[in-house]
């Protein structure tokens, strides 16, 4: 992978790259070290244990996080092809409109896709039974790995750490104040199914989308797992700034450093660094020849997507996967086209376009703005990093210690004092 496409993907906050850099690289270690550090001011004893938990929870939980929905999509997508059903066929495609939709999709490309049109009338004769198996497949996607990283693996955790103080404290090692197997598994009852909106949206929620449900199931387990009130008050704290720092800080902090380039240095960084690095795309920015969509609306959208797919949007679009296509370029019939993501896209072309015309020099316009892209792009990372892995765990200390008035991890303390 290119520099260029791995700044562009770790700018791309509705992506799982930005998460996975902050999550495994960074956010992981320093939690960890921290956790040592916050305990050990008490306890080194307690600090040893309570590091190790954090160190199995943290890095067993990126595993099922960032692997487990890929992991239970790819299986179930060979689930639903063994119906002889293409799992590729987006729910979206019943609600018809005058521009897309599946009846439309069949008529317009039967002639020049047979094959993938073959597919859309296999769903299209087989709807209810596409549609329970799209539903199964989001809730597998989502229910599974909540309920191991939630449930199972944090009571198995906690279960390890009991069995090897209450060894300790057969050998009269340390004294315990120790729980008993019924508070441990008190609140152990399943949660309440997932509700939902409509299943067109559901079954075709990214992964990031289907993160975002996995780390609020996550919340619910950790919190119902917990093993006293001041562990469940802890992990509410810490599992609720995780979040807002996870998903809705990074797209806040994109936005002002946008702005603020814009205002000070008068430069434009709302396109992607592959559009700013394609020299096409520059060259026709230059020239005024760039053909864009001549209006924002569906109809205007797919029928330029159609009718010109070669030209540098339509391969700017494809390579930002607004758009899915079949292997001779195709517009992929199967897929539904999110319009107002393109339209916005245009938007931010068309105002890239006007202040670069107005510079001396587009190509030094467009460098200065790869750069101020890239910058912003990295610094987004490093800020919202650093919230993560150290603001956050640092704010969570100062909570535990004014719930608890101690610096010891409440759910292990519970176990034992020195």
């Amino acid at each position: 992978m290119s520099l260029i496409n791995i700044v562009s993907a770790l700018g791309n906050n509705n992506s799982i790259y930005p998460l996975l850099v902050r999550d495994c690289g960074i956010e992981n270690l320093a939690k960890c070290a921290l956790t040592y550090k916050q305990n050990a001011k008490e306890s080194k004893f307690i600090a040893r244990e309570a590091t190790r938990e954090r160190i199995i929870d943290e890095y067993s939980t990126s595993i099922i996080w960032l692997g487990g929905i890929p992991l239970m999509e790819k299986l179930m997508d060979k689930f639903i092809k063994k119906f002889g059903l293409s799992p590729k066929v987006n729910l979206k495609l019943f609600n018809e409109t005058e521009s897309q939709g599946i009846n439309l999709n069949i008529k317009k490309f039967k002639n020049i896709a047979p094959e993938i049109v073959s597919q859309l009338e296999k769903v299209k004769n087989n709807k209810t039974l596409y549609q329970n198996l799209q539903a199964a497949k989001f809730f597998a996607t989502t229910a599974i790995p909540i309920a191991i990283m939630g449930f199972v693996l944090p009571k198995l955790n906690f279960l390890y750490t009991k069995k090897k103080l209450n060894k300790i404290r057969s050998n009269n090692a340390i004294p315990f104040k120790a729980q008993t197997m019924d508070e441990f598994m008190r609140n152990t009852r399943k949660d309440k199914n997932l509700s939902f909106c409509g299943l067109e949206k559901i079954a075709n929620m990214s992964q990031l989308q289907k993160m975002m449900i996995l780390d609020g199931g996550l919340t619910v387990g950790r919190v119902k797992t917990g093993r006293n009130k001041s562990e469940k008050a802890e992990l509410a704290f810490k599992m609720a700034g995780m979040c807002y720092l996870n998903y809705l800080a990074p797209k806040k902090i994109e936005k002002l450093l946008n702005k603020l380039t814009k205002t000070i240095f008068g430069i434009n960084t709302d396109l992607d660094v592959k559009v700013l690095n394609d020299k096409n795309f520059i060259k026709e920015i230059k020239n005024q020849t760039l053909l864009l969509p001549k209006a924002n609306n569906e109809k205007a959208i797919i029928d330029f997507i159609d009718n010109n797919p070669d030209c540098v949007f339509v391969e700017q679009i494809k390579n930002l996967k607004l758009i899915s296509t079949l292997k001779d370029g195709l517009r992929d019939p199967r897929c539904y086209v999110e319009t107002d993501k393109i339209a916005q896209f245009k938007n931010a072309v068309e105002e890239f376009g006007k202040s670069a015309l107005k510079s001396d020099n587009v190509e030094q316009f467009a460098k200065k703005a790869l750069r101020a892209k890239s910058f912003n792009t990295i610094a987004n990372v490093a800020i919202s990093s650093f919230l993560l892995a150290v603001m956050l765990p640092r704010v969570q200390f100062l909570f535990r210690k004014l719930i608890t008035g101690s610096n010891l991890d409440p759910g292990i303390k519970n176990y034992a004092k020195e």
